[in-house]
């Protein structure tokens, strides 16, 4: 996990969003989870999902995040970066990571095909997809609807040649 040093001085406003945001921290901590061998950061993420969800409601989102995680974990090549937990940026795994979600509750395959490819290569994507749809179903029976990003959207900031700022 790298901190929350970022080039750019603003905070991303994206992650005001409550669901975007419980996506975001929740694949974070998942994440940090299995990099850090730390099962605190585990204990994070359940706590922040029966906060937002009740702890009934929290047990299958939670299963599922793991689930997700887990899957794409998987079958990932090269390390996922990600900023700490309750940063106010977004990194390019974790667009990857929010966008997969809300292309599975939005119906939007294209930037599901897109993002399952970006994180996964070209390996057998049937088991992180699986695990994308149950969370994204889990979340969205629990009012936690992610708002649609376009795919045209997604490919510019992903796919952008890099910059030099000064």
């Amino acid at each position: 996990m790298t901190g929350c040093a970022c080039p750019f001085a603003g905070a991303c406003g994206y992650l005001i969003r409550p669901a975007e945001s419980l996506v975001v921290n929740g694949f974070r901590l998942w994440v940090g989870g299995y990099q850090e061998g730390e099962i605190e950061r585990w204990n994070e993420a359940w706590n922040l999902f029966a906060e937002r969800l009740g702890e009934d409601e929290a047990r299958d989102a939670v299963s599922q995040l793991a689930h997700w995680v887990r899957a794409v974990f998987h079958w990932r090549i090269d390390p996922i970066r990600c900023f700490a937990s309750g940063c106010p940026h977004i990194g390019r795994d974790e667009c990857l990571a929010v966008s997969m979600i809300a292309a599975c509750q939005n119906r939007d395959g294209a930037c599901l095909d897109y993002c399952l490819e970006r994180f996964c290569g070209f390996a057998d994507r049937k088991e992180p997809l699986e695990a994308a749809l149950s969370f994204a179903s889990v979340l969205d029976a629990r009012g936690q609807r992610l708002m649609p990003v376009p795919c045209e959207v997604l490919r510019g900031l992903l796919e952008a040649p890099a910059r030099t700022y000064h």
